[in-house]
């Protein structure tokens, strides 16, 4: 199959800019890009949305706003969204914390060697906030913007209030299906395993799928790991049989897309089965004496741009590959490589599941002989993703979907860094991974094993110091 230049032009124009707005979506954008503050506040609690639910969560979606616009050091709509959302999260009516709040963010920009002291004064006020101030998804919405500010010791405290608050609401007498769910997930990230035992035995509310997904994290958290077998796997298809196949008794390499710290590539190329997050080709990959040449599975978060890309070019790397892992639910197979789609429900606290840590899970599932994994950093280092993926991604970005990372920035932008705590939780993320680790069920090479024996908040602490003065 011959490259078609002009073809594979026409889908970088398309997926450039992806996901894209359009309708009542674009112009929402843009009418609330523009009004002033008291007016977003009034359109979005009175017309647009009418649950306090989805108010809260919506605040998240302007502390990321703020934050890029606070990288673009513009002050005045840097302060304008920081005041959108803190009015929808109630916290306007506390404005000596919602002035602590705009006055940190405005001395940072003005200042930014000024962070570290400003930090401890958010932190401080934030511990001195009441806990009965707001339910759990208050405190946790108010944990995300504060992570996306930077603040991430504060960030902290707000959501160890919104874990005990869960708990308590998720214990009452009658509480609803998501209260308990809220309950369980919490003391799972906490590793108290007799509640969650106490909480599944005595409760009615919780559905079918969602109590098996519970049960299932209590067994990896008991230390071990999902037995399926080849006769159970076969209802979920082809796809999945065959996974099971290449992984269940095997021994299985995971290499995430961070750095290397260490010479790695023989022990993971001599794995029966390397597995890879986004693996964007050899010719992207660092020097296989670090992270080894092989890939035998990649997962990819979708496969839009990609599977329209396979039918047009030979530049491609499917080839290279035995099974992709998807997200989404079209599995038709990527030229002659087979899909797996994710369809899993997984107990992480009030959060998506980053890809390295949803793939780390499906192998987990199918109960390989060993599982290890590397090029993990967990978020904490500037630097997300090794400079050859970051190569990658400085020219190719959109043909995993990923159009807005890097662009042609030297240095990976702050503002991605906080912004991203906004679409992933990363002490969720971190915490869940921890416990999995805990229970045996896998091996990670000694850097990442220095950052999984951090405590949660030693964890935090690594990200606030990782930011440093911005």
């Amino acid at each position: 199959m011959s490259s078609n230049s002009k073809a594979i032009g026409k889908h970088k124009k398309k997926y450039d800019k992806w996901p894209p707005q359009r309708g009542f979506l674009e112009a929402k954008s843009n009418l609330l890009s523009h009004l002033p503050a008291s007016v977003v506040v009034w359109v979005l609690k009175n017309i647009l949305i009418k649950s306090q639910y989805v108010l809260k969560r919506e605040s998240t979606k302007f502390f990321e706003l703020c934050i890029r616009a606070y990288d673009a050091k513009k002050t005045r709509k840097t302060d304008r969204l920081l005041v959108i959302a803190l009015n929808l999260l109630n916290l306007n009516c506390l404005d000596h914390y919602a002035n602590i709040l705009r006055d940190a963010v405005n001395s940072t920009l003005d200042n930014p060697k000024s962070r570290d002291a400003i930090s401890d004064s958010v932190l401080l006020a934030t511990k001195n906030l009441e806990s009965s101030r707001f339910d759990g998804s208050g405190w946790y919405q108010l944990s995300r913007g504060l992570f996306c500010l930077g603040f991430f010791r504060a960030a902290w405290v707000a959501r160890e209030n919104s874990l005990d608050l869960s708990i308590a609401e998720g214990s009452n007498l009658g509480s609803s299906a998501t209260s308990v769910s809220r309950a369980v997930e919490a003391h799972l990230e906490r590793f108290d395993l007799d509640s969650v035992r106490r909480v599944l035995n005595g409760n009615t509310a919780l559905q079918p799928k969602t109590l098996n997904s519970f049960r299932e994290a209590l067994r990896w958290l008991e230390g071990k790991a999902t037995i399926d077998s080849a006769d159970e796997v076969t209802k979920y298809g082809v796809a999945k049989v065959f996974f099971y196949k290449l992984v269940n008794g095997k021994k299985v390499v995971l290499v995430g897309p961070g750095s290397a710290h260490g010479e790695h590539g023989a022990e993971i190329d001599s794995a029966d089965i390397v597995a890879r997050i986004k693996y964007p080709g050899r010719e992207y990959l660092l020097d296989e004496k670090l992270l080894g040449k092989r890939c035998d599975i990649s997962q990819y978060p979708g496969l839009e741009p990609l599977r329209e890309l396979a039918k047009v070019s030979s530049y491609e790397f499917f080839d290279d590959l035995r099974l992709i892992v998807a997200g989404g639910i079209d599995s038709r197979s990527v030229r002659n490589t087979p899909v797996f789609c994710e369809d899993q429900d997984l107990p992480i606290y009030r959060t998506t599941v980053t890809s390295g840590l949803r793939l780390l899970i499906s192998l987990i599932r199918l109960s390989p002989s060993s599982l290890k994994i590397f090029g993990f950093n967990f978020y904490s280092e500037r630097e997300p993703y090794n400079f050859a993926m970051k190569s990658f991604y400085e020219q190719n970005a959109w043909k995993m979907g990923d159009g807005y990372l890097f662009g042609t920035r030297a240095e990976y932008p702050k503002d991605e860094i906080t912004s991203s705590f906004g679409a992933h939780d990363p002490v969720s993320n971190f915490c869940f991974a921890q416990n999995l680790y805990k229970a045996g069920l896998f091996d990670i090479e000694p850097y990442g094993k220095s950052i999984l024996e951090l405590t949660p908040y030693q964890y935090v602490e690594r990200l606030e110091e990782m930011l440093g003065d911005w």
